[in-house]
């Protein structure tokens, strides 16, 4: 192969975050990267001529094109998530779904992703493609079960995510979860507004200096 896979895929990864949107403009930054940039990341020299051999705009088009999508996530997240530092206490790791602006797929439809978003750091630990003929609900377990570890993590999700499979799903995972009830859940609304929860006041500014002093809330 001329072109290493991982050179022409830190290349592209470099054109966006330089500002590239489209596979035309990846090719530009490509062609006028400086020639230190090139050797960073690792573009052979030309045998002959004094320069790199950079991948044209075709030869990435057609690379990206092959490669899939959801395993080159898995291969990035697994990347962050090794170089992740350690924290205190528990950790926080946010399950949510957003559709990627100005990227549609064959017959328009946009590519929505679904991504678990360590809340410390920001880093990305996990992404799946929601499929056309899936839901957001359907990819929650698929997601966190690429995530190698969630003892003690506190799984943060809307209310779309609130669903009896989830709540089962993550404790056996030795997780946490704090799940959003909307008044659609009728059922499960009423089983809550029915809690005796006058002597449990939410945790607040208050709470927390009442705990750290010994003292009872005001």
């Amino acid at each position: 192969m001329r072109h290493a896979l991982a050179v022409v895929l830190a290349l592209a990864a470099c054109a966006v975050l330089a500002g590239a949107t489209s596979l035309l403009a990846v090719g530009e930054w490509i062609a006028d990267a400086p020639p230190q940039v090139l050797e960073r990341l690792g573009v052979r020299p030309d045998p002959v001529l004094p320069r790199r051999l950079v991948p044209t705009e075709t030869t990435v088009r057609r690379l990206l094109a092959r490669v899939d999508g959801d395993a080159l996530d898995r291969a990035v997240c697994d990347w962050l998530a090794d170089r992740c530092p350690a924290g205190s206490g528990l950790r926080g790791l946010s399950v949510d779904g957003k559709s990627l602006r100005g990227v549609a797929r064959a017959r328009g439809r946009k590519i929505h992703l679904l991504a678990a978003v360590e809340h410390s750091t920001g880093l990305v630990l996990a992404q799946l493609d929601v499929g056309e003929k899936t839901g957001e609900t359907t990819c929650f377990q698929p997601l966190l079960d690429t995530v190698a570890d969630l003892a003690g993590t506190v799984v943060t999700s809307d209310a779309l995510h609130t669903q009896s499979e989830h709540t089962g799903y993550l404790p056996g995972r030795r997780a946490h979860y704090i799940a959003i009830v909307k008044c659609n859940q009728n059922k499960l609304c009423k089983q809550l507004k029915s809690l005796p929860l006058e002597g449990h006041p939410a945790p607040g500014p208050h709470a927390r200096r009442s705990a750290e002093s010994g003292s009872p809330p005001p």
